[in-house]
């Protein structure tokens, strides 16, 4: 399902302010996809955050969507973790995108999810479902959640087994490079 369909309009125009090029994309399976973009220089957030993200209308207005960042904060790239909504207006495109295309992003980032919000203690529990692993994946892949907690314990739950890929990749990743 790696497929790239070019649109009839730009996704978002290369020279806005706000546009930020793709950089890759994983489709994890045919109705969840991951996909990181360029980090602008100025862009910070705090590990758990999300942004404004999207692309342009038909109309030529964006249309954008909440997306919490499933990268640390201190990468140099931004992931993203979405799932296809077959008739939905952003991500029956979004899921099309391709390395080389830009989308837009707003620099302010807002949530409370994020480490200087939660009492620090031995165990950190992280529930999720579906999609809502993408700001525990910036949480755990952060080594300040080390410092605050001995233990974290991540439960991610999917209607399928094939749907745990994206959250499996990360996991792996994470405890194999501490």
């Amino acid at each position: 399902m790696n497929t790239h369909v070019t649109a009839a309009q730009p996704l978002a125009p290369a020279d806005d302010p706000n546009s930020v090029a793709v950089t890759a994309v994983t489709h994890w399976t045919p109705s969840l996809f991951s996909f990181q973009l360029e980090r602008p220089p100025h862009f910070r957030f705090r590990s758990g955050e999300f942004a404004m993200l999207g692309l342009i209308q038909p109309d030529g207005r964006p249309l954008l969507r909440a997306y919490s960042m499933a990268s640390p904060s201190w990468d140099d790239q931004l992931e993203f973790y979405s799932i296809i909504i077959p008739d939905g207006p952003l991500t029956s495109r979004l899921c099309h995108i391709a390395a080389g295309d830009h989308l837009y992003l707003r620099a302010k980032t807002t949530g409370t999810l994020v480490l200087d919000t939660i009492t620090p203690g031995k165990r950190l529990f992280l529930l999720s479902t579906g999609t809502g692993f993408a700001p525990f994946a910036s949480i755990i892949r952060d080594p300040q959640t080390y410092e605050l907690f001995d233990q974290v314990i991540v439960t991610h739950t999917c209607r399928n087994h094939a749907d745990l890929g994206f959250s499996q990749h990360i996991v792996d990743a994470a405890t194999s490079h501490p």
